[in-house]
């Protein structure tokens, strides 16, 4: 059962697939972790593109207002 040529998964890390090297972390995991890591970042991204819209009408109504007010002098 333990043959040299074996293609079982290791038996202290069954997530394992068969054939990886021994010691290198199942892919599971890993994928897991970088798909978590993405939707941080695409959240971050969705975040900061809603401050950057909110600055930007923000700094337009200052523009117009400035505006107002210097034809009004």
């Amino acid at each position: 059962s333990g043959f040299r040529g074996s293609t079982r998964p290791d038996p202290q890390n069954p997530l394992a697939p068969p054939g990886d090297p021994p010691g290198t972390p199942p892919l599971a995991p890993v994928l897991r972790l970088l798909r978590n890591q993405l939707q941080e970042k695409d959240a971050l991204i969705r975040h900061l593109e809603n401050d950057w819209e909110r600055s930007r009408a923000q700094r337009e109504r200052e523009e117009r207002l400035l505006v107002t007010a210097w034809y009004n002098m």
